[in-house]
């Protein structure tokens, strides 16, 4: 195999990023509606088999409290996840849902509900979810860089089936939390379950135990404040009215961890939001949280900010407060309402803040399930309402943040968005409601494409750091792609491949583009890209875990949704399966 000029997929020589570890191909594919198998002791499948890589999400994401290893958890077969998760968003915009089987043997197979796990009930696959495979939780010691795989037994968690993603980790002390969700059958990984709450002995990863939580129906991340170790929730059920913070009902709950390694699933709650909280940092003495939409939430994405740390407690956890959301910022209030905000950060004196829409379609469906008037029958027209209804990513800032005189400045973003205006029926240009120009350039940093900006964010050594999902592999490679068959089933009706890949080429003409990462040096400057190729590999549509090992290491943890290539190919550089990846 050629390797190029920046090294074998994930490799990046000039900013010294090397592969610590990856995802090796695991199971073996023999057609639609047959069984899978393990690949062979000698790694390939016998005839007949096609080689796959079903891991591909490092979801969960920590090291432990003194710097020796790098924990993670995993999802496994994201695209047909994905796609169970939007089905029910296509199907309420009167569009078909998405059920078709296919075999694209350059990028993924996706076989929803005809898979033979999912006829034959055999679990984690069930449902429109029939490939998805057992998460797994992996260590890697950083002193000797031998990775370890440390998922629990099915004697030791015999619930490990029904968790389909690894989503959230944290540790303090001597104990690692690996968080997951179970997920209902006609959903994906990515939409919301109960949770489930792994714990290892960090010392020498001992299996503590499992614990599911069935009033949480969500979590994201952890973050280590003072000595104390916190993380979100979504609820599974909304909070009474003037039970929480902010305006609304509350969705979603920060939890302290009150336990130790004998008893290691003891919290308290300390915060009762309006929305899920998501990411978190800690900024001048306080936390801030950025949030999603928790379940029945009525409040648009936004950050919150904490009492003082030494104030926290239960009694105090109706006193958080919320300084913006996603609705004074977007002019059209369903492109506001589908906004998630992704990594909160504190730099340099400010709290750096994202908004993204989520899984790259709800502005796209909810605009055209609350107004069928909407073109959407034709490819040029639901391309049309996508680009006008999902804008790129947003990166602003917020300086004292929750003050009497707190300072929003928009850094990446449009001074003016589309609105859609049913009286007229069109779409219209409005501003911002900030009524800013951006300070550095439009949204995405500048990349239409990066729609996910701050999916996961650090400082290290001075400078930071952001990782973002680049949606141009999912609409080159799976919506545009001719062997998918997305489009048509879709639409309803039949597409022309002659169209299909004419838009491809026209629209994403470089097919090394994946997920990219940017650098701010310091406030004053505009950011700067670390890699915009996914680290030499295309199939890395995305980099969600961005973590230091104080200043000796940047760890990332990359994101794909696809099987194939199992083995490393050059044409683009790509390889399947997620990935460590370590720059010194």
């Amino acid at each position: 195999m050629k390797t190029g000029a920046d090294g074998r997929p994930g490799e990046d020589r000039r900013h010294r990023v090397s592969v610590a570890a990856q995802a090796q191909p695991d199971r073996c594919w023999f057609g639609f509606g047959e069984p899978t198998e393990p690949v062979g002791p000698d790694g390939t499948c016998r005839e007949g088999g096609v080689l796959q890589t079903t891991q591909q999400y490092i979801w969960a994401f920590t090291a432990d409290d003194r710097g020796r290893s790098v924990w993670w958890g995993t999802t496994s077969n994201a695209t047909g996840a994905g796609m169970a998760t939007v089905s029910p968003d296509f199907a309420a915009a009167g569009l078909s849902t998405l059920t078709r089987p296919f075999h694209d043997p350059e990028h993924v197979t996706v076989e929803f509900e005809g898979s033979y796990n999912a006829v034959h009930h055999v679990g984690p696959a069930q449902g429109i979810v029939g490939e998805a495979m057992p998460v797994q939780v992996w260590q890697y010691d950083i002193e000797t860089g031998e990775s370890v795989e440390r998922t629990p037994t099915r004697a030791e968690f015999p619930g490990i089936d029904d968790v389909v993603g690894l989503r959230a980790a944290g540790s303090l002390g001597d104990v690692v939390f690996v968080g997951g969700i179970e997920t209902a059958l006609d959903q994906g990984a990515q939409a919301g379950g109960t949770v489930v709450l792994l714990a290892y002995r960090a010392h020498d990863a001992k299996f503590l135990g499992w614990k599911r939580f069935p009033e949480w129906d969500n979590l994201k991340n952890f973050v280590v404040a003072d000595g104390r170790l916190y993380f979100g929730v979504g609820l599974a059920h909304p909070g009474d009215p003037g039970t929480g913070s902010g305006p609304n009902p509350p969705t979603g709950a920060v939890q302290r961890w009150t336990g130790d390694p004998r008893d290691p699933f003891r919290f308290e709650e300390v915060g009762r939001l309006g929305n899920q909280p998501a990411y978190f940092t800690v900024h001048h003495g306080r936390l801030v949280t950025g949030t999603w939409a928790g379940t029945g939430s009525e409040e648009a994405a936004g950050v919150y900010v904490s009492p003082p740390l030494e104030d926290l407690s239960t009694s105090n956890s109706a006193k958080w407060t919320l300084v913006f959301t996603a609705a004074g910022f977007f002019p059209d209030p369903i492109t506001a309402g589908t906004m998630v905000s992704f990594a909160v950060t504190s730099y340099e004196g400010w709290v750096y803040a994202t908004f993204g829409v989520p899984s790259v379609e709800p502005a796209m469906t909810h605009h055209i399930a609350k107004y069928p008037q909407i073109p959407k029958h034709t490819l040029p027209h639901l391309a049309l309402a996508y680009l006008k209804s999902s804008p790129a990513g947003v990166v602003y800032r917020i300086r004292r943040p929750g003050e009497a005189d707190q300072e929003i400045e928009l850094l990446y973003g449009e001074r003016k968005y589309w609105v859609y205006d049913p009286a007229t029926e069109g779409w219209t240009r409005q501003d911002n409601l900030l009524h800013q120009d951006p300070k550095f350039g439009a949204g995405g940093f500048d990349d239409r494409w990066n729609e996910y900006v701050g999916w996961g964010a650090a400082v290290f050594r001075g400078k930071l750091y952001m990782g973002t999902f680049h949606t141009a592999r999912v609409l080159r490679d799976l919506t545009l792609n001719p062997e998918t068959h997305l489009l048509e089933e879709v639409l309803g009706h039949q597409v022309s491949n002659v169209e299909l890949q004419l838009l491809r080429r026209f629209a994403f003409p470089d097919e090394r583009a994946a997920g990219q990462v940017w650098v701010f040096d310091d406030a004053d400057s505009p950011a700067h890209p670390l890699t915009t190729t996914g680290f030499n590999n295309a199939c890395n549509w995305g980099v969600r875990g961005v973590l230091p090992i104080g200043d000796e290491y940047l760890f990332f943890g990359t994101n794909q949704g696809w099987q194939y290539p199992a083995e490393p190919r050059d044409d683009p550089p790509r390889r399947a399966g997620w990935q460590l990846l370590k720059m010194t």
